[in-house]
């Protein structure tokens, strides 16, 4: 998949502006999106996104930023031809108003069963929770898969050797209190619920790593996933990306997520098994689970749609206290992939190594996170 972007003039008729745009928007794409910053009040802007291949939480951030600056100059704005997935995104993001007239309607009708369609009132961002101060550091990690477990125990042995800190992990299925940890790695709501709430500092997150979802039934189940409706779905936990995630894939293919009955396993393995046993239809999963389950696990079940986002990933996090070695720790981490011991450690917990977010990511990820929790 290409990470270059350009964008191409179709016809500009009077006040009528007609681009297409083609390849990624990332990052990268934020110069060539700023050309079109400088268009003359009141025109109307046509976006033809029927050769854009991916769109990323950063992407969003740079599509949002330059849509608000239009329609502060009265510029009317309308995309076109998204396929399904940035379809969805621009429906979880709150860009779904800025599809044109013909999906709008769609993506009104999907809207009006979906998850929280509108963003709720939240009463002003809560001050971080006082922390309470100890002499061994607390290690959290909420992990993708059970393989990673003896990892992150050696990941934690790394870090007390490299830090010189006594460092205590433990793995945990919950948001843990935000009084009694200093690092933590965690699910992208999760992570979340620690910035609001506790201050927490996001530092960094896998390389090449987005949390995607997988729509599971039974191996025997013939039925297709619009024969589903309205039966009974098994989540680790309600009101997570992945949950969120299942159920917009869900809406994208036509089927009424609001219909569904959510039995709340407590984790994915759990979630898994009561799939296998036959007490639920359907299992929404974090990919990266699933393509580490067992082949036993995985000849009992089969995948009836994904995810294909690019948009949210786990975040390692650290308590406000310890900003001032902020440094210290982007250092140890980033350069594991510099000797034998921490590419060995990556390997195991199946990351390819740490780079720092982007602002306009995270800023994305907290923004979606804010509008359905």
């Amino acid at each position: 998949m290409s990470n270059s972007f350009s964008i191409q003039e179709i016809s500009k008729q009077g006040e009528l502006y007609r681009y297409l745009f083609i390849g990624s928007i990332d990052a990268h794409a934020a110069s060539t999106l700023e050309s079109l910053s400088s268009l003359p009040s009141g025109a109307q802007v046509l976006l033809d996104f029927g050769q854009v291949e991916r769109v990323n939480s950063m992407g969003l951030s740079l599509l949002l930023k330059l849509f608000e600056q239009w329609e502060h100059k009265k510029i009317r704005v309308e995309v076109q031809k998204l396929n399904r997935m940035i379809n969805m995104l621009f429906k979880i993001t709150g860009l779904g108003r800025f599809i044109s007239s013909a999906k709008r309607d769609i993506a009104i009708i999907s809207d009006a069963h979906t998850v929280n369609p509108e963003p709720p009132r939240h009463p002003e961002h809560k001050p971080a929770t006082p922390h309470i101060p100890h002499d061994k550091l607390n290690f959290v990690a909420t992990l993708q898969s059970g393989q990673q477990l003896t990892g992150w125990y050696l990941l934690n042995t790394y870090l007390q050797r490299k830090l010189n800190r006594a460092i205590h992990f433990e793995q945990s299925a919950n948001v843990p209190d935000g009084n009694m940890t200093d690092l933590f790695f965690a699910k992208p709501f999760e992570a979340c619920e620690m910035i609001k709430n506790h201050g927490f500092i996001p530092i960094l997150k896998p390389i090449s790593e987005a949390d995607e979802v997988v729509i599971l039934t039974r191996i025997d189940d013939t039925r297709s996933l619009k024969d589903l409706e309205g039966l009974t779905v098994s989540v680790a936990s309600e009101g997570s990306f992945v949950y969120l995630l299942g159920r917009f894939l869900c809406d994208e293919n036509g089927v009424n997520s609001a219909k569904f009955i959510f039995d709340i396993a407590g984790n994915e393995i759990k979630a898994l098994q009561s799939l296998i046993r036959g007490k639920c239809d359907l299992t929404f999963m974090l990919k990266k689970t699933f393509q580490g389950l067992s082949s036993f696990s995985r000849s009992n079940v089969q995948k009836l749609d994904e995810s294909e986002t690019d948009f949210a990933s786990h975040l390692f996090c650290i308590s406000p206290q310890l900003q001032d070695h902020v440094d210290e720790l982007l250092t140890v981490l980033t350069a594991m992939t510099e000797d034998n011991q921490g590419q060995q450690i990556l390997t195991d917990i199946q990351i390819e190594g740490w780079h720092k977010p982007e602002a306009g990511e995270l800023q994305m990820l907290q923004a979606v996170y804010s509008r359905y929790t």
